[in-house]
């Protein structure tokens, strides 16, 4: 093995392991906490811990408040909360058709993926939508549920809210230390970046719901929230680290988890936990990726496995897990190849400029014949 190979492999696992600086606050991953402690208190004073867990969905909604004035963190947080629910609606109703779900998820992905690049709106990207439609998806529930689980989730998108309003006073008024930037421009980043990267994303997201389904594997929504996690790199070598990072990561969170599902919490202890795993992976998430995952992997798989985490064994989880975790990346890290190679990228630029092209041209005939019908006749 040459030097220069020894250290390129040396500095690899230093970037694996390095604390990046930031400037997040702490207020930041206390409200989230908070936010998610409320919705399963009130689950659980009403005896329904399970429905406060769903109601969690909702709750993510706060990690979307920008550093801008308070009525612009507002109005992104109540848009970004209606997404969510419309996300999480769509997964459901693909209960009613199963054949639909990877046009429905390759549908929110690319549309998410969209909204987020022209509001230029910061992590966690167009990961929370496309995660609340592929849990909607495969949540097993019964039809006359359906209302019933919406409201959760939107009742989840209020307190976030109520979260984010309170989190931007405390920072901008009580602490002071985390005063507003300007209002991003919306739609800066171009076509190629906006509508080009967002057809890659939606795709391969959709391709890991495919794979996911045809080769039956457990629990395969997994696939696709991997895929979708790690193709929000900003470039090919931050993919390929943070496909390392998440799969290093979620390996050691599902030996913690492993420990953590053999425990019977009590009601409030289990609140208490769920809370401490949102803080920790909030302040870690942007310091470094594998650490977070270590906290967020045991805390998103209690969400995900609503209802079905006791009746299996821990063993068996830890395995159908890492098998999605690394197909999913794979398949991410593969999205990412096609997003940055100039060749494989041209492919999907036609195709967008195609779709969009038509989708033009469809709308300016329609307001044409709109306007011949609303000519007044001589």
């Amino acid at each position: 093995m040459t030097t220069s190979m020894k250290h390129k492999i040396i500095a690899y696992f230093k970037t694996l392991f390095m604390f990046h600086s930031t400037d997040r606050v702490w207020q930041m991953p206390f409200f989230a906490a908070a936010g998610v402690g409320i919705v399963l208190f009130v689950g659980h004073f009403f005896g329904r811990l399970d429905l406060g867990l769903v109601a969690v969905f909702g709750v993510n909604a706060f990690l979307y408040v920008p550093n801008t004035p308070i009525y612009h963190r507002m109005a992104v947080t109540m848009c970004c909360s209606f997404g969510i629910i419309v996300s999480f609606t769509l997964g459901l109703c693909t209960h009613f058709a199963p054949f639909s779900v990877i046009f429905v998820v390759v549908l929110v992905a690319t549309l998410a993926g969209i909204l987020v690049r022209y509001y230029g709106l910061g992590p966690p990207g167009y990961f929370f939508f496309v995660f609340s439609c592929i849990v909607g998806s495969f949540l097993p529930f019964s039809v006359e549920d359906i209302v019933m689980l919406i409201g959760l989730i939107t009742l989840g998108t209020i307190v976030a809210n109520a979260m984010a309003l309170l989190y931007s006073l405390s920072v901008v008024y009580f602490f002071k230390n985390k005063q507003p930037e300007p209002i991003p421009v919306r739609g800066e980043l171009g076509f190629d970046v906006i509508i080009v990267e967002s057809v890659i994303m939606g795709f391969f997201v959709g391709v890991s719901v495919l794979v996911g389904q045809l080769f039956d594997l457990e629990r395969s929504y997994w696939v696709a929230v991997s895929c979708a996690a790690i193709m929000q790199g900003i470039s090919l070598n931050a993919i390929w680290i943070k496909q390392s990072q998440r799969i290093i990561g979620t390996f050691l969170g599902m030996l913690f988890g492993t420990w953590l599902f053999q425990i019977q919490f009590p009601p409030l202890g289990f609140i208490v936990l769920l809370m401490f795993l949102m803080f920790m992976g909030e302040f870690t998430v942007v310091r470094n990726y594998l650490l977070a995952m270590f906290f967020l992997t045991p805390y998103i798989t209690y969400l995900a496995e609503i209802g079905t985490l006791n009746q299996m064994s821990p063993d068996f989880l830890i395995e159908i897990r890492m098998i999605d975790v690394i197909v999913g990346s794979v398949l991410g890290l593969w999205g990412g190849f096609n997003m940055y190679h100039p060749t494989l990228r041209t492919y999907f630029t036609r195709i967008s400029g195609n779709i969009f092209q038509r989708l033009r041209d469809k709308m300016a005939r329609k307001m044409q014949e709109n306007g011949d019908i609303n000519k007044p006749t001589t």
